[in-house]
């Protein structure tokens, strides 16, 4: 299955369409792609494996791993298929799950999916690689099974494990549910081989029914625990999409494996961002997500064009004063090209000659303290646009694609309809600070510090790449824009 999988990508990957293809962000060589998994640094390079389906651009086939490689997270090199669907216990997909380093080799640890006659079941296997190319099945796969669940678990939803290792121990975490509620298990290991139910990390009965993909990382001042939830309630603002990304902040108690953890928190607050993943290198921690959102229309699949999905810029993650940072890894800055830099004082609705494009970073430091409502349009042509807007009387900062060129349908129950997301927003002294990367198809947002994201896709016409500013009362602008040229 491997061979056949990577000759059809070897003769195929040239006919897809790369209309709304980004040019430094993640996507598949053809076929789909969803959640992120493996990733890693292994022997000097980074490692992203992922949920893939070579032979058609929907996920209605069992999933394979796609492999890629990359010194830098933004210039990736496709690698062969890492794993196929070929065995009993994931006939029905190699689901996602996370890898991890112990000497020369890299193990990765995924969730086997069957689904036979109306009886599902999810276990958790085992690969392992001494080159970081090809991959073994360990022969006494799985390695968590049924009988290894406690009395009320549900192993028709019971995936997505994490593995890391603490003063001399392994961990686990996974995913899964019990009537009533959604939680997360703690299984440990003293080899990577055999492993035991420790206890439910966290669980709650008000968080949505399956948590998928669940994180830990330890920083120096907090804990995190980052989950994907499936119908998580929505607040006010916050997790309005139908799934969410979730983050808490709190305490590992590994004594008991529970960990006793802070309010749920929305990881990013955008249309298009699931099933986070992130790489802990000591000082480093990384994160990458899928770009995309289930229960929405898949519009370069739709279109035929032979592809679907790709992962958000990887970002770095810090911890200040409780608050949860996220910033663009610092490479991307080293495809920079053609800088071009406007100060202005602006009232109404204006252009700016050279700051155009949909492959760009643009930097906008806004003095909003005479201002009402200040707006970037992107994605600009003849009655499309996608706004980011500060609204001060309001207090809020949201994202709109309403008025962009495709629309794109939603799961019914969901209060961002699948187009504007919206959020409490107060910048510092007045000083409104946004960071925003333009990739074809996608526009993802850092305001302030980190401290808020926003990320979205957005479809368009050929040459919708005007950017357009404009205010209500008076708005001192410093603009930045580069184009981002990865070649």
């Amino acid at each position: 299955m491997l061979e056949e999988a990577d000759r059809y990508i070897a003769e195929n990957a040239s006919k897809t369409d790369p209309m709304y293809r980004g040019e430094y962000h993640f996507t598949p060589p053809i076929g789909w792609i969803n959640d992120p998994n493996g990733f890693t640094y292994f022997r000097g390079e980074y490692h992203i494996f992922y949920q893939f389906n070579p032979y058609g651009s929907t996920n209605a086939a069992p999933m394979f791993w796609g492999h890629a490689k990359s010194k830098d997270l933004i210039r990736w090199t496709h690698l062969p298929v890492a794993l196929a669907p070929d065995r009993s216990y994931d006939a029905d997909g190699c689901w996602s799950g996370s890898a991890i380093v112990v000497g020369e080799r890299l193990y990765l640890f995924y969730t086997g999916h069957y689904d036979r006659d109306g009886v599902r079941v999810q276990t958790q296997n085992m690969a392992y690689s001494d080159d970081g190319i090809h991959f073994t099945k360990y022969e006494n796969n799985p390695v968590i099974g049924p009988e290894q669940l406690p009395e009320g678990t549900s192993a028709a939803d019971f995936r997505d494990p994490y593995v890391w290792e603490q003063d001399g121990k392994y961990y686990m975490l996974i995913g899964t549910m019990e009537t009533g509620a959604a939680k997360v298990q703690l299984y440990e290991s003293d080899d990577l081989f055999g492993w035991r139910y420790k206890s439910d990390f966290l669980r709650s009965e008000e968080a949505g029914y399956c948590w998928e993909c669940p994180n830990y990382v330890d920083f120096e001042e907090a804990e995190l625990f980052a989950f994907s939830a499936v119908v998580f309630p929505a607040g006010d603002y916050a997790f309005h999409n139908y799934n969410s990304s979730v983050y808490a902040l709190g305490e590992f108690d590994r004594e008991s494996g529970t960990m006793q953890a802070g309010p749920f928190l929305e990881m990013d607050a955008g249309l298009d961002f699931y099933a986070e993943q992130i790489l802990d290198r000591g000082e480093q921690k990384i994160m990458t997500a899928w770009m995309n959102m289930w229960g929405r229309s898949y519009v370069t699949s739709q279109l035929g064009h032979g592809w679907s999905g790709s992962l958000v810029l990887p970002r770095l993650l810090s911890v200040k004063d409780g608050t949860l940072l996220q910033k663009p890894v610092p490479t991307i800055a080293e495809y920079y090209k053609n800088e071009v830099r406007i100060e202005d004082r602006l009232s109404g609705t204006k252009e700016y000659e050279g700051v155009s494009g949909s492959v760009v970073h643009l930097k906008v430091t806004a003095d909003v303290s005479a201002s009402d409502v200040f707006t970037v349009s992107v994605f600009c042509a003849d009655g499309v646009h996608t706004d980011i807007t500060y609204d001060k009387t309001k207090g809020t900062i949201s994202f709109d694609r309403s008025k962009s060129g495709i629309a794109v349908s939603y799961e019914p129950r969901e209060r961002s309809k699948a187009r504007v997301r919206t959020m409490p927003y107060a910048p510092e002294n007045d000083t409104l600070v946004l960071e925003i990367f333009l990739d074809r198809s996608s526009a993802e947002v850092f305001l302030g510090e980190g401290e808020l994201t926003m990320t979205s896709l957005s479809y368009n016409p050929v040459g919708a790449d005007g950017i357009h500013f404009s205010s209500v009362g008076e708005t001192a602008l410093v603009i930045e824009k580069q184009d981002i040229i990865v070649g």
